[in-house]
């Protein structure tokens, strides 16, 4: 007795050729899904380590300035922290990351302004803008410039700028 041979039969055939293109179809899906959850993690991950490093950096400042700030506290505002809002062109598409790390650049410029007065910070705003404004920022092999369009000094420094690509 003899087995009859299955490469023959055409339902085997199809059989095989469409589990063999499931495989590959499944394949592909499952990484299309994993690279857009990888995606929204590092991204979740460069927001997180972002706010920490803030913190901590709020903490050095304002342990240093311990009592600077309790003497200023009696004779006005302080700045308590920054806020950067970033406008650009249409043709200049940044993704998320390149965002993110542009404005912590752009905060750690801005970094000595915490802990100060509201009547030192206007006195020192020429400064400020300076050392913002004539900075080339290099990020991901791309340099960018920025300008500063509105700057609000109260509690909370507020900062607006606008990114070209530097030439």
């Amino acid at each position: 007795m003899r087995i009859p041979p299955i490469y023959k039969q055409s339902a085997w055939q199809r059989f095989l050729v469409g589990f063999f293109l499931g495989g590959i179809v499944s394949y592909f899906v499952y990484l299309f899904m994993y690279g857009t959850l990888y995606e929204e993690w590092v991204n979740e991950k460069a927001e997180m380590e972002g706010t920490i490093h803030d913190l901590e950096r709020d903490i050095e400042v304002l342990k240093d300035n311990n009592e600077e700030m309790n003497e200023l506290n009696q004779e006005g505002l302080i700045i308590d922290e920054i806020t950067i809002d970033l406008e650009m062109d249409e043709s200049l598409e940044l993704d998320k990351l390149i965002e993110h790390e542009l404005k912590e650049a752009i905060k750690e410029e801005a970094r000595h302004m915490i802990g100060r007065s509201v009547n030192g910070a206007v006195q020192s705003t020429p400064l400020l803008l300076g050392a913002i404004e004539n900075k080339v920022y290099k990020l991901d092999n791309f340099q960018y410039e920025v300008t500063v369009k509105q700057l609000i000094i109260s509690e909370i420094l507020y900062l607006t700028v606008t990114v070209e690509k530097a030439i």
